[in-house]
């Protein structure tokens, strides 16, 4: 999602097997995913290190949830 000069993007690269598919329609499959989707708007929102190449926290502690609403509100003041 890009708004203005901003981009986040909700991402888990911990996920392997069919948990990582989108192409498995399966009733299952997809609760499970609507689930890892809750639980990564729970998560701290996180930037890639690019001296180590691993996910870190923000140190403002906003979860990705917080920072999608955030965005929000601020594309529907430039609207």
């Amino acid at each position: 999602m890009k708004l203005m000069d901003e981009e986040h993007k909700l991402q888990d690269d911990t996920l392997s097997g069919t948990d990582s598919s989108v192409d498995i329609a399966t009733k299952e499959n997809l609760e499970k995913l609507s689930r890892i989707g809750e639980n990564l708007l729970k998560k701290a929102v996180s930037r890639v290190n690019l001296e180590n190449g691993l996910f870190e926290p923000l140190k403002n502690g906003e979860t990705n949830q917080q920072a999608l609403k955030r965005l929000v509100k601020k594309q529907q003041h430039c609207s």
